[in-house]
């Protein structure tokens, strides 16, 4: 039987997942980029409110537009422990009511006292706003009323309620983006971490020595088998160290042998070196299906305190990766 090795660098087997899941990342953050720059001010200014009174702030000319809203912001400004009722209104060119939005805003603060400590604390919510989108081209009027207006202990007031209003146009509501954001991050943080782990595991042996093997049958031309080693060994390691690595086929015939150098990292407590841990990893295509035999020799072994073979049928990978072609065939003898 003979082989025929060929050593190349593919994206053949690279997981499509991986990527949708990274456009889908990629997406929502151009959205959010995008999101400020169709973001546009009309306007902000500062009014007083009397209670019972619609408060007409300014006339506008809006249009049906492919992104974007007519957004009206209001912040109420009232003083330490007390509420106000408001309502955004838009009017049309009659007068007449098209969108509201009510509000019942607070501010609050006071101190607190516990077991010999104390401090003060702030809390409000202010804001309110009105999303709008034009189904027509039409004058619109922009109004606030005060529906009613008190402090915490019953007391009402008339006084005018001053308002910050700001009107911007174009205004994406972003407030789905983020969780959407989190959420395909999230997905692609775990298929980064899961497409290594793709893949039938068809071999995994530990032993505490260094010379691991085992049989499995695996491969084919459209399957890509990964080969993991993972070393672990004692303070007196060498500041390299080798794996060799031995493929064998159903008839026990050598059809890969190579030295492969370990990825070894140090550690270290206060200075002083505890153990090194290494690990390598190497894919392969093995043609035809068979029963094929992995064995795995750690150079120098003396140090070694525990070796682990892992071999993966089927697997993916994150992107382009050089792979073994090892494809055999019978011949005369």
């Amino acid at each position: 039987m003979s082989a025929n090795i060929n050593v190349k660098q593919t994206n053949r087997f690279i997981e499509p997942g991986l990527y949708i899941a990274f456009g889908a990342t990629a997406l929502v953050i151009l959205a959010l980029i995008a999101s400020a720059f169709f973001e546009k001010v009309l306007f902000s200014k500062n009014i007083a409110v009397s209670e019972e009174e619609v408060t007409k702030i300014e006339a506008l000319k809006i249009a049906p537009q492919p992104i974007g809203a007519l957004r009206i912001d209001a912040k109420a400004i009232i003083p330490d422990n007390r509420w106000v009722a408001y309502e955004i209104q838009l009017l049309d060119k009659q007068g007449k009511l098209i969108a509201s939005a009510e509000k019942q805003a607070w501010r609050e603060s006071g101190t607190w006292y516990e077991d010999g400590e104390s401090g003060s604390w702030n809390e409000d919510d202010l804001e309110a706003g009105l999303d709008v989108r034009a189904q027509k081209d039409e004058e619109v009027t922009i109004a606030i009323s005060v529906l009613g207006y008190g402090d915490s202990s019953g007391r009402e007031f008339t006084d005018p309620v001053p308002f910050n209003v700001k009107v911007s146009n174009g205004v994406i509501d972003t407030r789905h983006l983020w969780p959407g954001l989190f959420g395909t991050l999230a997905l692609t943080v775990m298929s980064a971490i899961a497409v290594p782990l793709t893949g039938k595991k068809v071999i995994s042996k530990t032993i505490n020595d260094s010379d691991p093997s085992d049989r499995a049958t695996l491969g084919g031309a459209n399957n890509l088998v990964s080969v993991k080693v993972d070393v672990k060994s004692d303070e007196t390691s060498p500041p390299t160290m080798q794996a060799r690595l031995t493929i064998k086929n159903s008839y026990g015939e050598q059809l890969y042998d190579e030295n492969l150098p370990l990825n070894l990292n140090f550690h270290r407590e206060d200075g002083k070196l505890e153990r090194v841990t290494g690990k390598l990893k190497k894919f392969f295509i093995l043609e035809p299906k068979d029963s094929y035999g992995f064995h795995v020799e750690i150079i120098p072994d003396a140090q070694v305190d525990r070796t682990t073979l892992t071999v993966r049928d089927g697997t993916r990978t994150r992107g382009a990766v050089e792979v073994v072609h090892i494809s055999s065939s019978i011949t005369d003898s």
